[in-house]
This record gives C-alpha cells, sequence and structure tokens, in this order.
C-alpha cells in the first residue's frame, strides 16, 4: 500500500488478525452444545404430548396432540427467540419515535438553510464580486 505508515499496516494486520480468531473461537465454543442438541433431538424422536395439567396425569384436561419431542422443542426455541424480538422492538418505541422527531427536524432545518441561502442570493445586488477602488 503506497503512503501507509508501517504502523498502519500493522494495526490492519492486528485487526484482520483477530476478527478471523473472533470467529474460530466462536465456533469452538458453540459447535460442542449445538452437536450436544442435535444429538438429544435425535434421540427424542418418539411421539409425546406435553400437558399442562398438574392435577390429572392420566387424564389431563388441557393437553396437546402428540408430537415428536424435537417438534416441541424447536417450538419452544422460535417462541422465545420471536418473543424477545417482539419485546425488544417495544422497548425501542421512545427511541424510535424520537430518531423520527429528529429526523423531521434536521429536514426542516435543511429546508430553511436552503430558502435562507436562496434569499440572500436574491437580494443580493448583483452577481459580480466586489472591487477595490482606486483612491
Amino acid at each position: 500500500m503506497a503512503g501507509t505508515s508501517p504502523v498502519d499496516c500493522l494495526n490492519r494486520t492486528i485487526y484482520v488478525t483477530s476478527r478471523l480468531m473472533k470467529k474460530w473461537i466462536s465456533r469452538f465454543i458453540w459447535f460442542p452444545p449445538a452437536l450436544v442438541f442435535v444429538g438429544f433431538l435425535v434421540a427424542n424422536r418418539q411421539p409425546v404430548a406435553v400437558s399442562f395439567d398438574p392435577f390429572s396425569p392420566e387424564m389431563p384436561a388441557l393437553a396437546t396432540p402428540a408430537f415428536p419431542l424435537w417438534i416441541w422443542l424447536m417450538a419452544a426455541i422460535f417462541i422465545g427467540v420471536f418473543s424477545g424480538v417482539a419485546g425488544m422492538w417495544v422497548s425501542g418505541r421512545t427511541a424510535r419515535r424520537k430518531a423520527r422527531a429528529e429526523h423531521r427536524e434536521l429536514k426542516a432545518l435543511k429546508r430553511d438553510q436552503a430558502r435562507a441561502v436562496q434569499e440572500a442570493a436574491a437580494t443580493r445586488p448583483g452577481d459580480t464580486l466586489p472591487s477595490l477602488r482606486a483612491s
């Protein structure tokens, strides 16, 4: 790279290396739990009925149809993820409202500035540059 100092090159190398290391460390950390989770899902393929009645396990008043356990686990994960996303979206409502108000204010200020520049150009007596008078 022409025009860059050795320090800039070193910083760039360190940045790229650290990103690569973070990626591999993340894979190393998440791969074993993912493998265990997939193994658990494959091992539990038998149909299971989920019951929400704690008082009568033999004849529950509120039970679901029997599906493989992995379907219930994946459904629980998806429900948890989507409820978390919905909660974050709802909690960010005030920040989004503030950002929209600031965007409207910025647009109004830019419009006022453009109008002021146009008015200043229109009220100028001439478009010539001022010259110095000889004395």
